[in-house]
Order: structure tokens, then C-alpha cells, then sequence
């Protein structure tokens, strides 16, 4: 019997928020560590995702009865494990929150505005349809990851991209979208709020730690005020998990002088897991933890702990990726060591030549400058007083100094693989703005030893926090470019412009002439999803269906006819990007026996149709 709508959506929220609690919140017992909701939430994430790679390894069905009983299983043994008190008890997680005194006002009033985007505009993210959220519905579609990375010609038609990123958002994405039994985007909203939340929450151990209940609710504070860090959340990617991860990382290490060592270590491997699920570069997050225990003169017995909980599972992806493609990164050339897929790095190169290169002048380096200031000024002073806290020798900063630099290292490395420019290639940096907002908000306190400076830095604060409000409401619009009225709509701007789009796209496929419709190739990566429910196909142009189209050695005749038998008459390509110069310079479109006629061209859509007559051979 169906519940009605008012039952079944708490129910089915419950358990969504259940799966990402209570197996946590049972393995810190298990050893013995005081709860947190930020602890509780990264390990049940851990735990979600080492049970898809075993999943992905074994053939096993991923569906929600299939993932409710691995997590209640995790539970339950957590639940059963004997346990002894521990003494290293903290304050709740949510008295933190009241202990926000006088400032507790203004700071709901920014959880309104994050709710709001939440709730109105959830994975706001431009990428985030047709990468993390698409691989989590195709994921319970075909209740397996067998299709990704893509390696065949069926496997592209299920996922667009050839990259191999960790599902580790994916499936969580795949949990929510499970639990609440529709691909409904709302359902993985409480999902980005707990990771916010407990990020928020991590910042204030860390700055507790470091200086007292003062400087944690200052960290707070400047966290709140720096939107760069609260969009790399909102937007639904990879990159609140990674700031949440790689923050707790360091938490975790600032705690191993407890008394429970040991289950300390045990948690930083887990933060570690998780930072190795969002993305190629994760796992370097292991290797730093591992590295960091060295220099802070750990017990090697500690170290080597640390190495057996994280190193396992943080390397397994990249390993099931090498098996599988011969290259643990696929997508990424790495020296020439690894095979890659050729068409979708030549066409990668062209796409980002086209961009030109960062900070190849002096304008690069203004916009970076100016994005900072307006968009991380908290993060920004952090970074300063980050410098001024080593050279007063602070220890506890040393580590943070540490992982700052690693993220600071994958930006640039990462900037010109960026499509979406620089300051969208910002959002990486969300895990050295998190810890960066601890560093100035201690730095600050030096200050406060001055009677008149006290009450300045309070005041600073409070200016910073309400000009970052509609920050926080609007990027990735600039609040000074957008009418008042018009903010509540503003972020999700770019969304709402795409699904217009795609909509004209669909409505202007679906006229083309038969025969060949049903198969279009394109390099339009939201393309699939758009198709999928008129049955109708996107290939992209790097499937190693059509990998001859684009090899110089097959003859004209040979491709002419491998065209002919694909079905393929259709190339539909997005004008915003230099795909038309690559078709032009890499098909081997050759006449006489190729005709290439442009039948539909609109200011971002280029349609072309692509007909063959073969010749006999003399």
C-alpha cells in the first residue's frame, strides 16, 4: 500500500540522513572516540563509499535495499564491538553552535541564505547534471559501475566523459536519490548542508584548540564570510567534500596528543578515505597525512596504522582504474607512461589552447587578485597571518601551513585543465580557505591584547560578514552587477539558462529528418540525459565506437563505410567551444566519398549532417 506524500517523504529523509549518521557514529564508538556530527558523517561517508568499491570490484547489485544493508551491517558490528569509555569527551557538536553568544542571529541569517540556494537551486553546479549526479542515476539504473570508466562504445552511450573520477559523490548522490526514490535534485540537499555543517564544525574545534571558545567562534564567523568557500559547497561537486575531508584531516592530527591515539589515527585514515573519493589528485591527501605523522614525530607504530586504514581503500580506485584501462588516471597523460584515449586528449588540448594560457600576463594575475579579495578576503588575511604564525614558530600551524601549500600545488597544476576558467578553477582551493579562516581568525587575537583593537576587529568582522551575505546568495553573479530584487534568482542564473538551452536543443533535434535521428555524435556532454527519455542516443566524439574517424591511417573508402554501418548522419556540436575547428582539423572526412553539410546552425548549436556514397574500388 502507498503512503501518502506526507508519511512517506520523512520517512524516506530519515533514512537518507540515518545512512549518513548512524554507521558512522557506531564505528567512532567501536574505537572509542568522542562523537562529533562532522566524525559521524565523514566516516558513514567512508563507509558508503568503500562499500561501492567492494560493489564495483565483485559484481554485486547497487541498489537501496543493497546499500541499507552493507551500512546497517557497518552499524550493527560497530553497535556489538566491546567498548570501554574514553576520556577524551568534547563538547556536543551543537552546543558549539549556541556558543555563538550574540553572533548567533547574524549567523542563521546566513544558513537562510544557504538554505534557500539549497532548497530553490540545489547542484547549481554547471557540471554537476552530466558528471557526479548523471554517474549516480546511471549507477542505480544499472544497479553496477561496470560501464564506468567508459571503455566501450556502450559504456560512452551510458557515460559521456572519458575521465575516471571516484564516485565518492556519486554515491552519495546515489544514496539520496535511492532513499527518496526519484532523481529529484532536492534530495541531495541534506546532503550538502551536512557537509557544510560540519565543516563549520571542524573549523571551530580546530580554532578551540588552538586559542579558545573566542578565536573558534571568530573562525566560524569568517567562514561564513568568505562565499568562494561556502559556494565550493553549494554548487554540489567535489570540492565541499574535499574542504570538509582534507580539514578534518587536520583536526585529526592535531589530536593524536590525547590519550586515544590510536583512534585518532584510525579517524584520520577514515578522512583520509573520504578525501580520496573526490577525485584523481585525492588520494595525495593519504600520502601527506602519512608524511605529516613523520614530521610531527609520531610513533612509527602510529604511522604505520595510518598507512593500513587509509592507503587501502584511498588507492583502490585509482588500481580498479589501471586494471581496467592500463592507465590509473585515463583521462590524464602522465608523462607518456599510460595509454589514454587519444581523440579525447586532442581534443582536450585544442579546448584549452583555445582558453590560452593562465597567468600569462599581467591581467591573469589582477583577476586572480581581485577574485580573491572580493570573494575569500577571510581566506585571503588567513594566508598572511598563516606566514606570520610560522614565523612565530606556532607548532600547530605547521601542519595547516602543510596542507595549505598541497592544495595551493593542485590549483596550479589544475588551472589549465580548467574549462571553466579562473575563478571557477578557485572553487579547488576550498580546503586552504577552510583552514586558512583558523589562522586569521588566531592571528586576529593577537590584536584583541589592545583595548581600542578589541572592539575594532569585532566591528571588521561584522562588516565582513554582512557584505559577504549576498555573496553567498548570488555567486556565481556579482551582487554589485545585480539588481537587489533580482539576487534570489541569480544563482541559479547559469542552471536555469542551461535548461532553456537544452530545451531549444531538444526541440530542434527532434525535428531532424529520418533516417539516422535516433544517434546523434556530439561533444554537448548533457546531451545523453536530454535524449535518454525520447529514445534517442548521444555518442561523443572520443567513443572508441568511432576512434577510426579520427585515425589518419584508415583509408577514405574503409571509413566511409564504418560510417555508413554506425548509423550515424548527425553531428550536433556546442559552438562555445573550438569542437568545430577540431572536427575540421582531426575528422577524416575526405571527398569524394563524404559529404559534410551544415543543416542547422543557431548562436550555440552547429548541426551538421554527414552523408557517405562509396565508391567501387577499381
Amino acid at each position: 500500500m502507498d503512503l501518502p506524500a506526507f508519511i512517506e517523504t520523512p520517512l524516506r529523509l530519515a533514512l537518507l540522513i540515518s545512512g549518513l549518521i548512524v554507521p558512522g557514529s557506531m564505528v567512532l564508538r567501536a574505537i572509542r572516540l568522542p562523537w562529533s556530527l562532522a566524525a559521524a558523517f565523514v566516516t558513514s561517508i567512508a563507509t558508503l563509499y568503500v562499500v561501492v568499491l567492494i560493489f564495483a570490484c565483485t559484481g554485486a547489485t547497487i541498489s537501496l535495499i543493497t546499500l541499507a544493508t552493507a551500512l546497517g551491517g557497518v552499524a550493527l558490528i560497530g553497535r556489538l564491538l566491546p567498548t570501554r569509555t574514553t576520556s577524551t569527551a568534547q563538547p556536543s557538536s551543537f552546543s558549539s553552535y549556541y556558543q555563538m553568544g550574540g553572533w548567533l542571529p547574524l549567523y542563521l541569517v546566513f544558513w537562510a541564505m544557504v538554505g534557500y540556494r539549497l532548497i530553490y537551486q540545489p547542484l547549481s553546479g554547471p557540471d554537476v547534471y552530466f558528471r557526479w549526479s548523471y554517474l549516480a542515476e546511471q549507477m542505480l539504473r544499472f544497479g553496477s559501475l561496470d560501464f564506468y570508466p567508459p571503455r566501450s562504445g556502450a559504456d560512452f552511450v551510458h557515460y559521456f566523459w572519458a575521465e575516471s573520477i571516484p564516485p565518492g559523490i556519486a554515491s552519495l548522490y546515489t544514496w539520496a536519490y535511492a532513499c527518496g526514490g526519484s532523481k529529484l535534485a532536492l534530495w541531495t540537499s541534506p546532503i550538502v548542508a551536512l557537509q557544510l555543517l560540519s565543516a563549520h564544525e571542524i573549523i571551530w574545534r580546530i580554532a578551540h584548540r588552538w586559542g579558545g571558545e573566542e578565536v573558534a567562534r571568530r573562525a566560524v564567523l569568517l567562514a561564513a564570510a568568505c562565499p568562494l568557500l561556502t559556494w565550493s559547497f553549494v554548487i554540489g561537486q567535489e570540492t565541499g567534500l574535499t574542504a570538509l575531508s582534507v580539514t578534518g584531516l587536520v583536526w585529526c592530527l592535531q589530536n593524536t596528543g590525547q590519550r586515544n591515539r590510536r583512534g585518532w589515527i584510525a579517524l584520520a585514515g577514515i578522512f583520509s578515505i573520504a578525501a580520496a573519493s573526490t577525485r584523481e589528485y585525492g588520494p595525495i591527501f593519504a600520502v601527506a597525512a602519512i608524511i605529516a605523522t613523520v614530521f610531527m614525530r609520531l610513533p612509527r607504530k602510529q604511522t604505520l596504522l595510518l598507512a593500513l586504514v587509509a592507503l587501502p581503500f584511498a588507492l583502490a580506485w585509482p588500481v580498479r582504474v589501471w586494471l581496467l584501462t592500463g592507465n590509473p588516471f585515463f583521462s590524464l597523460e602522465v608523462g607518456g607512461l599510460f595509454p589514454t584515449n587519444p581523440v579525447c586528449i586532442a581534443w582536450s588540448k585544442i579546448f584549452h589552447q583555445a582558453a590560452g594560457d593562465t597567468f600569462s600576463n599581467l591581467a591573469d594575475w589582477k583577476a586572480l587578485g581581485r577574485y580573491l579579495l572580493l570573494w575569500a578576503l577571510p581566506a585571503t588575511i588567513g594566508l598572511i597571518a598563516l606566514l606570520f604564525l610560522l614565523v612565530r614558530q606556532l607548532r600547530e600551524a605547521r601542519v595547516v601551513a602543510f596542507f595549505v601549500a598541497i592544495v595551493i600545488g593542485l590549483w596550479v597544476a589544475s588551472v589549465p585543465h580548467t574549462a571553466g576558467g579562473l575563478f571557477y578553477s578557485l572553487r579547488v582551493l576550498s580546503p586552504a580557505f577552510a583552514l586558512l579562516v583558523v589562522a586569521g581568525s588566531y592571528a586576529l587575537g593577537f590584536l584583541n591584547r589592545y583595548r581600542f583593537a578589541s572592539g575594532l576587529v569585532s566591528f571588521t568582522i561584522f562588516l565582513l560578514y554582512v557584505e559577504a551575505l549576498p555573496k553567498t546568495l548570488v555567486l556565481p553573479e556579482n551582487p554589485y552587477r545585480v539588481t537587489a530584487r533580482d539576487w534570489p534568482q541569480a544563482g541559479g542564473q547559469f542552471s536555469s539558462s542551461v535548461r532553456t538551452s537544452e530545451q531549444v536543443l531538444l526541440a530542434t533535434i527532434t525535428k531532424l529528418p529520418e533516417p539516422g535521428r535516433h544517434r546523434i555524435l556530439s561533444d554537448i556532454a548533457g546531451l545523453p540525459r536530454l535524449l535518454a527519455p525520447v529514445g534517442m542516443e548521444a555518442v561523443p566524439l572520443w567513443s572508441t565506437e568511432v576512434a577510426w574517424l579520427f585515425d589518419a591511417t584508415v583509408k577514405p573508402q574503409e571509413l566511409a563505410r564504418l560510417w555508413q554501418e554506425s548509423g550515424l548522419v548527425y553531428v550536433a556540436i556546442g559552438k562555445a567551444s573550438p569542437t568545430g575547428d577540431f572536427v575540421r582539423t582531426h575528422a577524416q572526412w575526405r571527398a569524394p566519398y563524404f559529404t559534410v553539410i551544415p543543416i542547422i546552425e543557431t548562436d550555440g548549436l552547429l548541426i551538421l549532417q554527414v552523408t557517405v556514397k562509396l565508391t567501387p574500388a577499381r
